[in-house]
């Protein structure tokens, strides 16, 4: 089975969305246009392998949805460019954080209209906030803590169950956009507590666009493309482009359109070695957003070989890092961390897991471990132009030079998925990234007794203490700072008896025509910014 890239979910439901992906794609041929219809006016265009269910913003969780919204729509805050470290203001312009990291004041910006010509308010931005946690789809998970309300028509207040400091993140996604309240509610649209029942208004939102975007919505083909069109009236820098067209393209496709085009025409899919042979005319633009890890299962029921922390730490020394991360092709990195260096709390390059065949050997005589045996499964796909059997039969060579032996598992899919969640793979490899860009959402998912962490049988009781404590000193800090520094230490704990190995980082990319400026890829989750793209 061959994918495309797509922001994934940690652990099995990171591979639930590769499940979802269909490499199918119309085969639209030619460089992007000038013009549309022989208006002049300029048209941009995007291949992508569509991932695509809605253009409703209180719905929308996949890759290719995140990218229109984001142009369609605007959020309290937002990230500029490639980089996610910091918000900066949108709707909101300015705002204020209490000591204990609970309320968030949010101050708008004046003047701001929806397409249709009305005002923006607060009552809009509390209506959206609230719906999108009520209808309780996919991305409402970021916001199941969070109420708001206002206290005048351009002043915000979110408070927060618990102290987060990352709300103002969690508000810049495009999940968060604010939309006409008034339109949306004539067109089925709830915010109170039986929206998860009540609220019909995706079919009208796939097809209308409501927002105080850069562009609006001029049609939705979710099989083949999506057409945007600039707001004339947009409050902020207008769109370089009157138009811009998302192409649903195979990637094979996207590079060999990609290798004629002459203006105009960017494409999200190509990275890797999928980059090896394309014209040096061609601009791309890529950050590590993506990390690939072993995972040992940490109950002696399932494998007491796997739940050895000497056999655990033998595999990591065993391990070419190096050579792995020269499999991913241009823009890999060796792993550091669970964390990719995309993210805030990232470990520096110079911590990157090194190779010690003889240290491997000295662990496994220490665990008493004579030839140890373990059935290594992984899913049989093709990810960012890289077969994981690949990969998988690297490890399986680096290891056996140390003496332990790997038995290969290729599985399909949905036969790999099922398998991790029940618990009782011995040994697996997965890919993971982030939902939104905050690195240490990390700790709800992988920190001992966490959800994934289960699935490896690592329960707090088999971890050491010291990881747990530092998990918990992570979500303590509220300064920002200070909590990416918090992360890195767990990290380092984390690599000495966790049962993650990471393997290596690699980078998603906008490949763009030489003609283009602004085509940067970001991971804050709509991949490019196609309001900020230009011509030079």
């Amino acid at each position: 089975m061959s994918v495309s890239p797509r922001r994934l979910r940690v652990g099995a439901s990171a591979l639930t969305a590769l499940a979802i992906i269909s490499t199918a794609a119309c085969t639209a041929g030619g460089g992007g246009g000038n013009a549309s219809g022989g208006s002049g006016a300029t048209t941009l265009t995007v291949n992508t392998s569509f991932v695509l269910k809605t253009l409703d913003p209180g719905r929308v969780y996949e890759a290719t949805g995140l990218t229109a919204v984001h142009a369609l729509y605007d959020t309290l805050l937002t990230f500029e460019g490639s980089d996610v470290s910091k918000p900066v203001p949108a709707l909101a312009e300015s705002y204020e954080v209490s000591p204990d990291a609970k309320t968030f004041t949010f101050k708008l910006r004046q003047g701001v209209k929806f397409s249709d010509g009305s005002p923006l308010t607060a009552d809009d931005v509390v209506f959206s906030l609230n719906r999108l946690k009520n209808i309780k789809a996919s991305p409402a998970v970021t916001v199941s803590e969070l109420s708001v309300s206002k206290t005048d028509d351009s002043t915000v207040v979110v408070t927060s169950a618990t102290a987060n400091p990352n709300v103002p993140v969690v508000l810049s996604m495009p999940s968060t956009a604010v939309i006409n309240s008034k339109v949306a509610q004539e067109n089925g649209a709830k915010d109170g507590e039986d929206a998860a029942q009540g609220d019909t208004a995706q079919q009208y939102l796939d097809t209308n666009s409501i927002g105080s975007g850069p562009y609006v919505l001029k049609s939705y083909e979710p099989e083949s493309q999506v057409v945007l069109e600039a707001n004339p009236d947009y409050w902020g820098d207008k769109p370089k482009f009157d138009r811009v067209v998302l192409r649903n393209m195979d990637v094979q496709t996207q590079k060999l359109t990609m290798q004629r085009a002459e203006a105009n025409e960017i494409s999200l899919d190509i990275s890797g070695k999928l980059l090896e042979g394309m014209p040096s005319t061609l601009q791309t633009s890529g950050v590590q957003d993506t990390v690939y890890f072993l995972f040992l299962n940490a109950d002696p029921a399932v494998s007491a070989v796997t739940a050895d922390v000497k056999f655990n730490q033998a595999l990591r020394a065993a391990i070419d890092y190096q050579g792995i991360a020269a499999l991913y092709g241009q823009g890999a990195a060796p792993g550091a961390g669970l964390v990719a260096p995309a993210f805030p709390g990232a470990l520096p390059e110079g911590e990157a897991s090194t190779r010690d065949v003889a240290k491997a050997k000295a662990l496994l005589a220490e665990a008493g471990l004579t030839n140890p045996k373990v059935k290594f499964s992984y899913p049989a796909i093709t990810y960012k132009g890289v077969d994981l059997g690949t990969v998988a039969t690297k490890v399986q060579g680096d290891v056996a030079e140390a003496g332990i032996t790997l038995e290969l598992n290729p599985q399909p899919l949905t036969t790999f998925l099922d398998e991790m969640r029940g618990g009782k793979m011995a040994m697996g490899f997965t890919p993971q990234s982030l939902n939104y860009p905050v690195a240490d959402s990390l700790i709800n998912n992988m920190a001992p007794g966490q959800p994934t962490a289960l699935r490896s049988g690592w329960t707090v009781d088999r971890a050491d203490a010291a990881v747990v404590a530092a998990g918990k000193k992570v979500t303590e800090t509220l300064d920002l700072a200070a909590r990416a520094t918090a992360m890195q230490e767990w990290q380092r704990l984390m690599n000495q008896s966790s049962p993650y190995i990471v393997l290596a980082s690699n980078s998603s990319t906008v490949v763009a025509t030489a003609d283009l400026t602004g085509a940067d890829y970001t991971a804050a989750g709509w991949q490019v910014d196609v309001a900020a793209v230009g011509r030079k």
